[in-house]
C-alpha cells in the first residue's frame, strides 16, 4: 500500500517494493507539495527497482567535485571554494542530490544568516554548490540545478551581493596614516599605495622581482588572475627599498627583523596605525584602491591603463570598480558651485 500520511505537521510517504515497506520523510507541511514529492519517491524506487541510474548522493558529488574540479581552479578561488564546501557540508552532506531542494536551500540560508554570514557570504557559498551541482548535470547525476532559480528569487529580497566598497586615501589622510604607523608598517602601506600590488602580492614579494634600473616591479603569475604583470616603482618606494636590510636565507622584502622570517601580513600593525591616525572604515585592501583613484585622477591613466597595472581580468571589471569616481566627480564640481 502506497500513499502519504502525517505525523505531527510533517508529511510522510510509505510504499511497498519488493515486499518491502520503504519509509521517508517529504520534509513539507503543505499537502501538495508533499503529493508532488511522493510521485518523484516513487519515480526513484521504481528506477532503482529496473537497474536505471541510482539515485546519487551530496557526498559522492562532494568527492568528484574535488578531485575533478578544484584542482582546475586558481589557488584562492579553491581556497574560498573549500571555506564554502566545509558549510555545505555540515548542512547537505547526508542528503541524497534531489532532497537539495528550494526548502533546503532556504534552511541553508536561514542558517548561515542566522550565524551572522553576510548576504554576499551565503551568495558565494551556494554559487559553490550550484557549481558543484551544474557539474552533476553533466555527469548525468542530475537532471536539474535549483540553485540559480532560487538565488533570481532571493535576490528580489535580499539575497544579493553587498555594495562595491569606494573607501581610498586622500593625500591628508594618507599623511596622517603615515605618521601613525611603525616604521615597518608605513614601509609596507607606502609600497601598497605606490604599486597597487594586492595584498600576498605584497607581502610575498622578493628582491629579484625589482628593476631598480628600470624602476618596475614583476609580478609572479601566482596572482588572482593567474597572470604576471609589471607595476610603476616610484621613487618615494624605490628610495624605501634601497635602504631595507635584506636578509641571508630569506629573499623576500619584507621581513620581521625579530624571527628574519617574512610577514604574512601585519594586521595589527595596520589596524593600530588607522585608530592612532583617527581614520575611519579603511582596511588594507582600500590601499590598492587607492592606487587606482591615484593612477586615474592624479596621472590622468586611461581605464585600460589602470586594468593593466592592478591586474584586472577585463578592463570592464575595473570599469565597475572605478565607477564610482566619475559619479563623485559630478557631484563636487556641482557642490563647489556658488549658488545664488
Amino acid at each position: 500500500m502506497a500513499g502519504i500520511y502525517k505525523r505531527g505537521q510533517t508529511w510522510h510517504a510509505r510504499a511497498q517494493r519488493d515486499g518491502i515497506e520503504q519509509r521517508t520523510s517529504l520534509k513539507t507541511k503543505d499537502r501538495a507539495v508533499a503529493e508532488k514529492r511522493f510521485r518523484k519517491w516513487l519515480d526513484q524506487l521504481d528506477a532503482s527497482a529496473w537497474g536505471e541510474k541510482p539515485v546519487r548522493t551530496y557526498a559522492e558529488a562532494e568527492v568528484k567535485f574535488i578531485n575533478e574540479h578544484l584542482t582546475t581552479l586558481k589557488p584562492k578561488a579553491a581556497i574560498r571554494y573549500g571555506s564554502s564546501l566545509k558549510h555545505l557540508s555540515e548542512h547537505f552532506g547526508r542528503m541524497k542530490l534531489d532532497q537539495i531542494t528550494s526548502a533546503e536551500l532556504s534552511s541553508f540560508e536561514t542558517k548561515r544568516r542566522s550565524a551572522g554570514m553576510s548576504p554576499s557570504t551565503v551568495r558565494r557559498d551556494l554559487a559553490c554548490l550550484s557549481s558543484m551541482l551544474t557539474s552533476c548535470e553533466d555527469w548525468e547525476w542530475i537532471d536539474n540545478n535549483p540553485v540559480p532559480s532560487y538565488l533570481r528569487r532571493r535576490s528580489r529580497r535580499g539575497l544579493k551581493e553587498g555594495a562595491a566598497r569606494t573607501r581610498y586615501l586622500s593625500l591628508k589622510e594618507e599623511q596622517a596614516l603615515l605618521a601613525a604607523a611603525t616604521p615597518a608598517v608605513r614601509d609596507a602601506i607606502t609600497l601598497a599605495i605606490d604599486t597597487g600590488l594586492r595584498r600576498e602580492e605584497l607581502y610575498s614579494l622578493q628582491w629579484w622581482q625589482i628593476d631598480f634600473v628600470r624602476g618596475l616591479i614583476t609580478t609572479t603569475s601566482n596572482t588572482k588572475s593567474g597572470r604576471a604583470r609589471m607595476v610603476p616603482l616610484p621613487q618615494r618606494s624605490r628610495s624605501i627599498l634601497e635602504v631595507m636590510q635584506r636578509y641571508d636565507g630569506n629573499d623576500h622584502v619584507l621581513v620581521n627583523p625579530d624571527t628574519k622570517e617574512r610577514y604574512w601580513q601585519q594586521n595589527k600593525g595596520f589596524k593600530a596605525a588607522v585608530r592612532r591616525a583617527g581614520l575611519s572604515n579603511l582596511r588594507f585592501h582600500d590601499l590598492r584602491r587607492t592606487a587606482g583613484c591615484r593612477w586615474l585622477q592624479r596621472d590622468r591613466k586611461n581605464m585600460i591603463e589602470v586594468s593593466v597595472l592592478l591586474g584586472h581580468s577585463s578592463v570592464q571589471v575595473t570599469e565597475q570598480r572605478y565607477a564610482f569616481l566619475e559619479s563623485e566627480q559630478v557631484a563636487s564640481s556641482i557642490s563647489s558651485r556658488d549658488v545664488p
